[in-house]
């Protein structure tokens, strides 16, 4: 095996903050690949070269030289019956010798936790590097079928796709550098993929990657939790999002794809993933906003409006059709409709047109809420009518004005979203 000289530096350090001597690291060809003495980086050391050979501590003084040696104490370091490394301290024999057993276990507990450290670290990168793939617009299925082997990952297994984002405000998000949460609570992607780990160790075959901020999970189709009515997967989802919600100070809510059992499905329960979680993020913002929270996304999604922290893309409803308007054409369809008012009419048009929704079509209700006089609202509503020649009062022009009204706010949304 060999060692990192990244980790053998590491464990150099840690040993010489026990002890006042210098510390060396050895390959089992004797090569020092990390010292506490830079200069002897890179040289070759015919004692540790032994003590690799025979599993036997070796001493260097007067009466034992060792080519490229000095005096001091050699041991190896063992990973079961196989020597892996030899670490060695300089100093006078007798001085140095009665810590040979002590650093050789340092060495071998520091040996463990470092390689665990690494196998984790590797088995996460590939588990995200798959996890990416596998939504790819144009999977790489040699690659695929390389990783799923590796990780033991059978994806004839049904599974959906999970796709959030952590709402940060735009002003805040401007100043968030490669970080998953902000700059006023240093969460780092780092911390968040632990956090994850934490989460999923009920998920062991599941697959995760933070990616510019989007996390993307996907997550066994498992069947409804005894007695609960939801999902083990929509459980998982639940758990995350409060705790990286709870960390950070802002919303993460996900969209839940339809399961899929073949690679050629996932970009598209991806895709569909997405829009759900779009939908339910701009229904959050747009329940605040109706609250009077004027920075909506800013607001944790379960203390400003009690919607759920997850949306499966068959529940998103009118989600599914809006989103899946082209950005274009829902300007073009808006703009069309709207002809005639301005921006700022048109916001202050959508205004009263959400109220009258809301009271559906009750004049006197609307004015009340808006606390207009019912007169004004009247008003106010034939403007509509005579700027875009869509009347609110008629059924087939008020489907056409709730659409471009819709789009609009979408688009906004959709453009303050990274």
């Amino acid at each position: 095996m060999d060692i990192d000289p990244r980790i053998a530096s590491t464990i150099v350090e840690n040993i010489k903050g026990a002890l006042s001597h210098d510390i060396n690291f050895f390959d089992t060809n004797g090569h020092i690949i990390a010292s506490t003495d830079p200069t002897r980086v890179d040289t070759d050391h015919e004692a540790a070269r032994l003590a690799a050979r025979t599993k036997q501590s070796v001493a260097v003084d007067a009466k034992h030289p060792f080519a490229g040696a000095r005096d001091g104490i050699n041991v190896p370091v063992m990973q079961g019956d196989a020597v892996i490394a030899v670490i060695g301290i300089t100093g006078q024999r007798a001085e140095v010798e009665p810590f040979g057993n002590v650093i050789k276990k340092m060495t071998e507990i520091l040996v463990r936790e470092n390689m665990e450290q690494v196998s984790r670290f590797d088995r996460r990168m590939m588990a995200a590097n798959l996890t990416n793939l596998l939504i790819a617009p144009q999977p790489d299925t040699g690659l695929i079928g390389y990783l799923t082997d590796t990780l033991s990952v059978d994806l004839t297994v049904p599974r959906v796709v999970a796709v959030g984002r952590l709402h940060v405000p735009q002003e805040l998000r401007n100043r968030t550098v490669q970080r998953v949460g902000t700059v006023h609570n240093d969460i780092t992607q780092d911390s968040t993929y632990d956090m994850v780990d934490r989460l999923m160790t009920d998920q062991p075959h599941s697959l995760y990657s933070i990616y510019g901020g989007e996390f993307r999970l996907i997550l066994a189709a498992d069947s409804s939790v005894v007695g609960s009515g939801t999902t083990a997967h929509r459980e998982v989802l639940d758990r995350i999002s409060q705790a990286v919600s709870q960390s950070t100070g802002y919303p993460l809510v996900f969209g839940v794809s339809e399961p899929v059992d073949a690679i050629a499905d996932y970009r598209e329960a991806y895709l569909q993933a997405r829009s759900a979680e779009l939908w339910l993020a701009f229904l959050h913002r747009q329940r605040n906003i109706a609250a009077g929270a004027e920075t909506a996304v800013a607001v944790a999604p379960e203390i400003s409006t009690g919607y759920p922290r997850t949306l499966d893309y068959d529940d998103s409803t009118l989600g599914m059709a809006l989103c899946a308007i082209k950005d274009t054409t829902a300007e073009r369809f808006s703009n069309r409709i709207l002809d005639g008012l301005t921006e700022k009419e048109k916001d202050e048009a959508a205004v009263l047109f959400d109220a009258y929704t809301r009271h559906n079509g009750s004049i006197g209700h609307t004015a009340e809420e808006l606390f207009l006089h019912k007169n004004t609202v009247q008003n106010r509503l034939n403007k509509i009518a005579r700027a875009t020649g869509y009347n609110p009062r008629d059924l087939g022009d008020y489907t056409l004005l709730a659409l471009a009204f819709a789009l609009r706010r979408l688009l906004k949304f959709w453009r303050t979203t990274p």
